[in-house]
């Protein structure tokens, strides 16, 4: 019996310091665990005259090198062409389509008004025969838009650490805790420039918020009291310098204390990487009542939901932030080894 195999088509992987290149990694390296052999595509930093045999190459490796029970795995988002050429030599290979959703961009950006765009993402997505999903709350929009493919939802991203790397973030978590503090501390990571509530956010008293990611300079200046910026760093880095903070947020959007704005509403149907962070840190999470990741978090008893930035103060009171520590500590252990996107492939496969 031929033994099946999984093709999976390149994706963007270099650090990037914000979710960008550390999210794509780690599917990266799970795939390569299930033994995935990558289609190679012509790299974008090659001329463009190279960049038209890009499609031809597909076309050839589908061709003649998939069969009847392989897998061919895309990520959205992703060539809407190289998707057709999937679609149509599916029933003639008869091998299975796998679809998995690292950004749905017109939901993120709104495609800019534009309908085509739109439908054409929901198609990309509708092409496999399974959906490797981010949450509950994709699964119904995407029924609703039409989609009738099989759905797993995967839950949260992994954030994928070796054993050195965990050895040196449980030494630093064990020395930051130690210290003592007199405000509670959160942090907050990522592409700052687009986090537009950052210069209206009302800090309470007794909080800071502690920042880290790209952000403009004159950005920096109209962070409000109660903001503190550290830089950049990268993605091994991070988890250091927060682990030693009491909640992580998952926030986004252009409102003082609501969700507000696309890249704020966005957050019902996303998987935030910063979630996998935080938890990755060992830290537990705050998130939008209303996001993708609050059945998650709910469900693992890892971090507090709100629906306002001003339920700050009360919820972190009334919460157990021992207990919550701990719980978070459970799920960074799974983030680590890659076990959400592993359970999920083998649900599907």
């Amino acid at each position: 019996m031929k033994k099946r195999k999984i093709y999976v088509l390149n994706q963007r992987q270099e650090e990037t310091c914000d979710a960008a290149g550390k999210a794509m990694r780690d599917v990266f390296s799970v795939l390569q665990e299930k033994n995935a052999q990558i289609i190679r595509g012509i790299p974008k930093r090659c001329p463009r005259w190279m960049k038209v045999l890009d499609l031809p190459y597909l076309a050839l490796f589908l061709l003649l090198r998939a069969g009847k029970g392989d897998v061919i795995f895309y990520s959205i988002p992703e060539n809407h062409i190289k998707i057709k050429l999937i679609r149509m030599f599916r029933p003639v290979k008869r091998y299975k389509a796998v679809c998995f959703i690292n950004d749905l961009n017109a939901q993120r950006y709104g495609a800019g008004g534009n309908r085509k765009k739109a439908d054409q993402e929901i198609w990309d997505v509708g092409a496999a025969d399974d959906v490797l999903i981010p949450n509950k709350n994709t699964e119904k929009m995407l029924r609703n838009a039409g989609v009738t493919a099989n759905m797993v939802p995967v839950g949260i991203w992994d954030y994928r650490m070796d054993r050195e790397q965990v050895r040196r973030l449980r030494q630093t978590q064990e020395s930051a805790l130690r210290e003592k503090r007199e405000r509670i501390c959160i942090a907050f990571a990522g592409n700052l420039n687009k986090s537009e509530f950052l210069a209206k956010i009302n800090i309470p008293e007794g909080i800071q918020l502690e920042l880290w990611g790209k952000l403009e300079e004159q950005k920096q200046k109209e962070l409000p009291e109660g903001c503190y910026y550290h830089g950049i760093l990268s993605s091994e880095e991070i988890p250091l310098a927060i682990c030693g903070m009491d909640f992580g947020l998952v926030w986004d959007g252009s409102g003082k204390d609501e969700i507000e704005g696309g890249l704020g509403e966005y957050l019902r149907y996303n998987n935030s990487h910063k979630c996998a962070l935080y938890l990755a840190a060992g830290i537990p999470v705050i998130v939008w009542s209303k996001s993708g990741m609050a059945h998650f978090v709910k469900e693992h008893q890892c971090g507090i939901t709100i629906d306002r930035l001003s339920e700050l103060k009360k919820n972190i009171l009334a919460a157990d932030r021992e207990q919550l520590r701990q719980q978070a500590g459970d799920v960074a252990s799974r983030l680590w080894q890659g076990f959400y996107l592993k359970k999920a492939l083998d649900d599907i496969l």
